[in-house]
């Protein structure tokens, strides 16, 4: 079981707690020094690297595990991912799955293509 200290090992990503009835939320801002590395695996999918781009890769990354997009949702916009909800284990697997791509170009472009196969743009 997950709980809010469990977020303090990424670096990039902010973790905000809410209460027991209000949901909590993973959040990390694109378009800095953690993923400027990353802009050519956008590109070269069409993407510029924005929040939504962030939030497609994890969706495509869960895709096989469908349960676990059914225990939180996303709220991304242009300069930021969000995903929140109540269920800490399940943003845990979010926060470590961005902290992830940040690490690791090659899985990213990957998700960004398995993106891609399932939501044209």
């Amino acid at each position: 079981m997950s709980d809010a200290s469990d977020f303090s090992q990424f670096t990039n990503i902010a973790f905000v707690q809410g209460n027991a009835e209000i949901s909590s939320s993973v959040l990390f801002s694109p378009g800095g020094a953690a993923d400027a590395h990353l802009a050519e695996v956008f590109a070269a999918g069409g993407r510029r690297g924005s929040g939504h781009d962030w939030q497609a890769a994890v969706r495509a990354a869960f895709a096989e595990r469908g349960a676990l997009l059914e225990r939180f949702a996303f709220d991304s916009e242009a300069g930021m991912f969000c995903a929140y909800g109540k269920d800490l284990e399940a943003l845990h697997e979010v926060a470590a799955t961005v902290e992830s791509f940040l690490a690791d170009p090659a899985a990213l472009r990957e998700a960004l293509e398995a993106a891609a196969e399932r939501d044209p743009r």
